[in-house]
């Protein structure tokens, strides 16, 4: 490896340390800003880019081809963030993001994954919003194999952003298919025969909160559930690594709670707020902060403490805690819940008011089924999601590797070379 002084950066034998401004031509004078009321008043389906990408989009171009565009300012240059992305086509760019195409010895998409892998901070100028501006875009040390090894370096990236990008738009099919369906289970339920009821075929009725079928009651959370708040630490203590977990509303996600993400108390603290803790059996809701919230307790934190910010509802009479855990995620049951918070600086939802909201109640067997559908899903978008994170962290390694030198693709273009591939 060949040591540089600048930052130590390494490179293997056939590498070169270059100056970005050294191998890319720069456009940034090219660039105009538009303010968002001129925009609104020439729609169309060109590009309109910013310093993180397409912001809008309207029926002139400034550019036509392939740019990296790099963010000048309300960008993120840390280590693995996006600071750059390709455009291809016809765009027009603002004055907040860097306008480059590499000259024939750098392939721009090597670039976008160098810059997007590279801590770049060093570069950033300004205390109070952080700008990299064109002088020192320029001076970024980039490293640079032949350009046989750039393009296949970036073909390699690319197949794995390609595969997250199929996950993330199955992920979001999965989502609106979730949707279609609580619509339709938490309205109509199902029959004996396993479908979803329609009027049809069965009989519905007018309820507080829309038609329902005639076998389903209405009743009031506080008449099915007891709703009790949870507790703030004590003044002075802090989260720790080890101890006795305390559930926070960033420790849910979809409506679970992420054992990994907890934190813990001291068991000295466990005793004194003791009568805040949840159990598996409890619905979790946050009311205060961000609203509605909804979450389950993995039975691995049975016996967790409660954050102030969140109620458990808890002690459930003829009710599958999963059934109202879906219904309380509803977007019917979220408006009631909006609605009783108001419009206020700090919102918070009063638990006498949370206790007065109507909720649909099937008979139990049919709330399980319902509930069975519904996870089924949600397990089926956890298991996309763990992919998807599988795959990021396939790509972060890669970058280390490839975009440093430190493993070699060689051996992987002679294959291509004779055939092999």
């Amino acid at each position: 490896m060949n040591n540089i002084n600048n930052k130590n950066m390494k490179v293997p034998e056939g590498w070169e340390v270059v100056r970005l401004g050294d191998v890319v031509d720069v456009f940034d004078s090219q660039r105009i800003p538009l303010d968002g009321e001129y925009r609104s008043t020439i729609k169309g389906n060109i590009p309109y880019c910013g310093a993180t990408g397409v912001i809008d989009f309207i029926n002139d171009f400034i550019f036509d081809g392939e740019y990296v565009l790099i963010a000048e300012d309300g960008g993120k240059f840390q280590r693995f963030e996006e600071t750059a992305y390709i455009m291809n086509g016809k765009f027009w760019a603002n004055n907040h993001v860097h306008i480059v195409r590499g000259k024939n010895s750098l392939e721009n998409l090597f670039l976008k994954y160098f810059i997007s892998f590279e801590d770049i901070s060093y570069y950033i100028s300004g205390s109070t919003r952080e700008k990299l501006n064109q002088q020192l875009l320029k001076s970024i040390l980039i490293p640079l194999p032949p350009l046989t090894e750039q393009q296949r370096i970036a073909e390699i990236l690319e197949t794995v952003d390609r595969a997250i990008e199929k996950t993330d738009k199955i992920i979001e099919k999965y989502k609106r298919i979730k949707q279609g369906l609580m619509q339709d289970l938490l309205t109509r339920g199902i029959d004996e025969n396993g479908k979803i009821r329609s009027e049809k075929t069965h009989k519905f009725r007018t309820s507080p909160i829309g038609r329902i079928p005639e076998e389903w009651e209405v009743v009031r959370l506080g008449e099915v559930s007891e709703i009790k708040g949870g507790k703030r630490l004590p003044k002075g203590e802090e989260l720790i690594d080890e101890g006795h977990p305390y559930i926070r509303l960033v420790d849910i996600e979809g409506i679970r709670v992420n054992a990994s993400k907890v934190k813990y108390i001291p068991e000295k603290i466990k005793q004194l707020i003791s009568r805040y803790i949840v159990s598996k059996n409890d619905v979790i809701l946050s009311i205060a902060g961000t609203i509605g919230l909804v979450a389950l307790i993995p039975n691995e934190l049975d016996g967790s403490n409660l954050t102030e910010n969140a109620v458990k509802i808890t002690n459930l009479k003829n009710l599958d805690k999963n059934f109202l855990a879906f219904t309380l995620s509803n977007y019917l049951v979220q408006r009631q819940i909006n609605m009783l918070t108001g419009v206020v600086a700090q919102p918070k939802l009063a638990l006498f008011r949370l206790a007065t909201i109507p909720i649909p109640l099937p008979p139990f067997p049919e709330q399980q089924r319902i509930a069975e559908i519904l996870s089924q899903i949600d397990n089926t978008i956890e298991k996309k999601e763990a992919y998807k994170q599988k795959l990021e962290c396939i790509k972060k390694g890669l970058m280390g590797d490839l975009l440093t030198g430190r493993v070699r693709v060689n051996e992987l273009i002679k294959e291509k070379e004779v055939g092999y591939e």
